[in-house]
């Protein structure tokens, strides 16, 4: 049972930072870069109103389970009592950050409390996420690019108020999100018409509101609108997927008096990264979106939130909402470059294959951390502990091995990215681990 500790608290105060100033700025990065006009608190309230309204909706609807029911498999994610070392992988993902390594804070935070089941499982989830975010990214902006993209371009901002966008994204999300899920899950899944259905309403609303909206303003508050509702609904959905990393530090029946709290500090940790406008990670959310324009920077957030909604209904297990994050930008950049050739392809393939091993090299690092701190904890107090508690099972410790054996091919190539040879021995690598990890059994047995 979850107490809370001093280390619980810690543990989650260094959380609710690493959340919101590391992966939030995917969500909320492009809306702080083109709203930079408005006062910093305005945009803060904005955000929190969400924060707070998908907080107590979930704790509401999950008995009293902020997680949103990411962290109900207890088997797979049993409740603990919070050590010194379970609040080092939040603390240790702030400084990464700091170097530009686009790490999941999923994978950070949470692989420390998880069984082998409970890693297995994320890691093929998120695997899973990465690929089809890629193959999505690169489908749409292959047929946009001499269509929206092109009209981007040519076409003023405050003029262009394209007619029946919003409906017809909404529609296409909603086809992909009704076929797709009984593939991921053997045709089981039984709601995959529902959830498309309220995709597609979604898009229809925001029409709606965009066209009483130009109507009242002009077309100069189309693309603003738009904006604004695609960023309520990306941070909301992306609170549902993350929730779980901060909160797995706290118990996870949480009742009111630490309800409120806990809400209330990641609350104020939110204004200050709203009155950093981003602070130094900012820096690095710009270098791998390369998006300036708030239409493209929309289309991107919309597309993001409807995957990471698909992966909300597919599975209640946690999932890294980075992987998704990166594997989405890796898709476009390639579909720009196959379509336009102004980028080279093997120039985005190279910047996708730096992300990602980026994002390998900081698993491996939460891969380590989950088995060597709790090792450390148990040493230091009992100074002998047996192999088969730390490696389970001779599979588990192959796929360590393997895992680690990685880092290879990974820093030879970040080590000298401008050279085509390395790129292509480490995109090699990733993608036979990539399928070895994504077909282990869930348990390693």
């Amino acid at each position: 049972m979850t107490e809370l500790t001093i280390f619980a608290v810690l543990g989650f105060l260094f959380a609710s930072y690493s959340v919101v100033g590391n992966d939030a700025l995917q969500t909320l990065g492009t809306f702080i870069n083109s709203n930079s006009r408005i006062r910093w608190y305005w945009l803060f309230l904005f955000a929190a109103t969400i924060l707070i309204v998908t907080f107590s909706v979930g704790w509401v609807i999950n008995d009293q389970d902020p997680s949103w029911g990411r962290l109900a498999n207890t088997e797979k994610y049993p409740e603990v009592t919070i050590q010194w070392y379970h609040t080092l992988p939040p603390l240790v993902l702030l400084l990464i950050t700091r170097l530009g390594v686009p790490v999941s804070t999923t994978f950070m935070a949470l692989t420390v409390f998880a069984t082998v089941g409970g890693l297995t499982s994320m890691l093929q989830k998120s695997l899973t996420g990465y690929g089809l975010a890629f193959l999505v990214g690169l489908l749409v902006y292959i047929a946009i690019v001499k269509t929206l993209e092109k009209r981007f371009r040519n076409t003023k901002l405050e003029e262009d108020a394209p007619r029946g966008l919003a409906s017809a994204m909404g529609i296409l999300i909603a086809l992909f999100i009704y076929f797709v899920p009984p593939l991921l899950t053997d045709g089981n899944i039984q709601y995959s018409g529902a959830v498309a259905l309220v995709i597609a309403g979604f898009g229809v609303l925001v029409e709606v509101c965009i066209h009483f909206a130009t109507q009242k303003f002009g077309k100069i508050v189309y693309w603003s609108t738009m904006q604004w509702i695609t960023t309520a609904y990306l941070w909301s959905v992306w609170l549902i997927q993350d929730f779980a990393n901060i909160f797995v530090f706290l118990p996870r029946e949480l009742n009111f008096t630490h309800g409120f709290f806990a809400i209330v500090a990641i609350t104020v940790l939110l204004a200050y990264t709203f009155w950093k406008r981003g602070g130094p990670v900012q820096r690095i959310i710009k270098s791998k979106t390369a998006v300036n324009d708030i239409r493209s920077a929309t289309l991107i957030d919309f597309t993001y939130a409807s995957l990471l909604f698909l992966f909300k209904e597919v599975s209640e297990i946690p999932m890294s909402t980075t992987f998704v994050f990166l594997g989405l930008i890796a898709g476009r950049e390639i579909g720009f470059s196959i379509v336009e050739q102004k980028l080279k392809t093997i120039k985005a393939l190279r910047i996708s294959v730096s992300d990602a091993s980026k994002a390998f090299a900081g698993l491996i690092i939460s891969i380590n951390m989950a088995i060597g701190l709790p090792f450390l904890a148990r040493y230091l107090t009992e100074s002998n502990v047996p192999f088969e508690e730390v490696f389970p099972s001779p599979s588990f410790l192959v796929f360590v091995i393997a895992a680690n054996a990685l880092i290879v091919p990974i820093g030879f190539f970040l080590a000298k990215q401008k050279s085509n040879v390395r790129m292509i021995l480490a995109l090699m690598f990733l993608i036979i681990a990539t399928l070895s990890f994504w077909m282990i059994p869930p348990d390693l047995s």
